[in-house]
């Protein structure tokens, strides 16, 4: 992976992790929303898409520190377990609480993509299940795949999922 996927990949785990609860008994987004093109969007409709995905795709702190630790174990020369518990018990920065980052890539990302809501929510939680999974013994390469949900996603808006025929690893959906 490149540094570019690198920091596509760390600010995709900041979003899950400050996108709302964990869990997956949220209702899914509504069906007039889910049906909305991304190019297409408002920020209410942004807002309103997050929500309903809080529960779907948030991270816990151990989840999002064991992957920061797999990133940056190489460019810190440090172990992986050792950067994940400094993480985990690192108190969280003063003013973070209340902030709520779109999980939505930016409105200049989304001009010209015609994937659905409902797709880029199939492919999120797909990279989300994926993060989850990680533990400090995994490779760097189990993230290069990008998953087969995130398939309509990369066809539909290339600008937001980065292919292996690309030579890069999954980025932000």
């Amino acid at each position: 992976m490149n540094r570019t996927t690198h920091l596509g990949a760390f600010l995709t785990v900041l979003s899950l992790v400050a996108c709302g609860g964990e869990g997956g008994d949220t209702a899914p987004t509504d069906t007039a929303m889910s049906s909305k093109q991304l190019k297409d969007l408002t920020a209410d409709d942004v807002q309103s898409t997050c929500d309903s995905l809080q529960a779907r795709v948030k991270l816990s702190k151990e989840d999002a520190c064991e992957y920061l630790g797999l990133l940056a174990s190489p460019a810190l020369e440090k172990p992986c377990g050792t950067l994940k518990d400094e993480c985990v018990s690192a108190e969280d920065p003063a003013g973070e609480e209340g902030v709520d980052p779109d999980c939505m890539p930016p409105t200049d990302q989304r001009a010209g993509c015609t994937a659905t809501v409902a797709e880029y929510e199939v492919c999120l939680i797909a990279q989300t299940q994926l993060v989850r999974a990680l533990t400090c013994d995994s490779s760097l390469a189990s993230l290069e795949a990008v998953p087969p949900e995130c398939d309509a996603v990369a066809r539909k808006c290339p600008q937001l999922v980065a292919t292996e025929s690309e030579g890069q690893g999954a980025e932000s959906p």
